[in-house]
């Protein structure tokens, strides 16, 4: 008989991706860690899934980070999303803030954080049903967010190699070897000399829209040192998925400069080429060949009226 509360083997990151989402696999080890804790135990409802165990429990949000057998180390996930979401916090920028976090040892290593349950639906549903008004207010609301949280935090998160990074992104190979010739050079280019707190990751599925409207962000795991138009990839392509309308309200008095920043995102971004690919598949057009072609439709998309 075994003496541990999660009784699934982790041996690799498939093994890992079978699990993550169970509520009975997890119920033990969350009960475990509300006790704790001193926290209170609701049963376990599913959450929008992601990479780590992410259910509700109440009025609670509990995430449970993937253990380092599974391939991937935990910890600095952690760190980051602890840290960030905390200054975050601090800065006025409205997310939900950690109430306990920890490591709990048992068949694995767990690192694991609490933080309180926002309501709210997930901004990608929401933009799909919304009126023109409501959108436009979102993007509003949004830019003003980003002036909260886009600001120098030195010492906060690991240095980075961000430009060897994005050189040895494996995701490159999903595109034309003329595109990823261009998106390279362009890389070497790019002044970061002055890195800020980006969130990295502002999709339809990080952002919640509460019953008045007003914004909320979730899962700071992905969360940076960077300049700020990194967050411009994931908000274009996965937030207002690719509507010109909200990318020319999003861009202000300079859309030129909004198109160069996106070009720039796409070569720094984890997931660029991921962008590059899954827009044209959604534009039902054969595949970006370089980068030129991409600059020229980001200028037209821009003029759209969608």
């Amino acid at each position: 008989m075994s003496d541990h509360l999660f009784l699934e083997t982790i041996t690799n990151w498939q093994d890992w991706g079978r699990v993550f989402q169970s509520i009975p696999a997890f119920t033990p080890l969350a009960q475990e860690i509300c006790r704790r804790e001193g926290l209170p135990w609701h049963p376990l409802s599913p959450l929008t899934p992601g990479t780590n165990g992410v259910f509700r429990c109440g009025d609670l949000v509990l995430k449970i980070f993937f253990p380092k057998e599974s391939g991937l180390d935990p910890e600095p996930d952690f760190h980051t999303e602890t840290a960030a979401c905390c200054q975050a916090a601090a800065w006025g920028v409205p997310t939900p803030q950690p109430v306990a976090q920890g490591m709990i040892s048992d068949k694995y290593d767990f690192y694991y954080l609490a933080t309180a349950y926002s309501p709210g639906i997930e901004a990608g549903d929401w933009l799909a049903t919304a009126s023109a008004a409501q959108k436009e207010q979102l993007v509003e609301q949004l830019k003003e967010l980003l002036t909260r949280l886009n600001r120098p935090a030195l010492g906060l998160l690991p240095d980075r190699d961000l430009k060897r990074e994005a050189r040895n992104n494996p995701r490159l190979e999903k595109l034309s070897p003329r595109l990823r010739e261009d998106l390279l050079a362009r890389l070497e280019t790019l002044d970061l000399e002055k890195p800020e707190l980006v969130h990295g990751d502002l999709t339809g599925e990080n952002l919640l829209v509460g019953e008045d409207g007003s914004l909320t962000v979730i899962d700071w795991a992905d969360a940076h040192l960077a300049p700020a138009w990194y967050e411009l990839g994931p908000i274009a392509f996965e937030l207002l998925r690719g509507n010109g309308r909200l990318w020319r309200l999003f861009a202000g008095e300079d859309p030129e400069g909004f198109v160069e920043r996106l070009l720039d995102c796409l070569c720094l971004h984890d997931f660029g080429p991921d962008f590059l690919v899954q827009w044209a598949q959604r534009l039902g057009r054969k595949p970006f060949a370089t980068l030129g072609e991409v600059q020229e439709l980001l200028r037209e998309t821009l003029q759209k009226t969608n």
